[in-house]
């Protein structure tokens, strides 16, 4: 995942999630994994609502695409998983092993929102 890309789709946003996608970039570009996962659900689901972003000229079916899909899906589950306590979660247990898992999960996280995003904007 190319946080190019993700810029690109930030720059389209408003002004709400358009913040939310810059302090995204900063949190990925010094590798804080939990913070990468729980701004990329965030920025979703602002620029799913703001209607000076994507969400004021999106159709149905893409607002629909960008909110249900998969990994929209998964990165809310994650995104709940880390601010809920809901017993043990993947990378947040103190095993050895954490900073691999959360290190994957952050780019899956970055890919989903930048897949969503481009979904919103097309």
């Amino acid at each position: 995942m190319k946080l190019a890309a993700l810029k690109a789709e930030i720059d389209h946003l408003g002004p709400h999630a358009n913040r939310l996608g810059q302090e995204l970039l900063v949190a990925a570009a010094e590798g804080l994994s939990t913070t990468v996962i729980v701004l990329a659900a965030a920025v979703l689901d602002v620029a799913l609502r703001e209607p000076s972003g994507p969400a004021g000229t999106a159709d149905g079916m893409s607002m629909a695409e960008a909110r249900d899909g998969r990994e929209a899906f998964w990165l809310r589950e994650r995104r709940n998983g880390i601010v809920h306590y809901e017993g043990g979660r993947g990378g947040l247990m103190g095993a050895d092993d954490d900073n691999v898992i959360l290190a994957k999960d952050a780019r899956r996280a970055l890919d989903a929102l930048t897949e969503a995003l481009v979904t919103l904007r097309y």
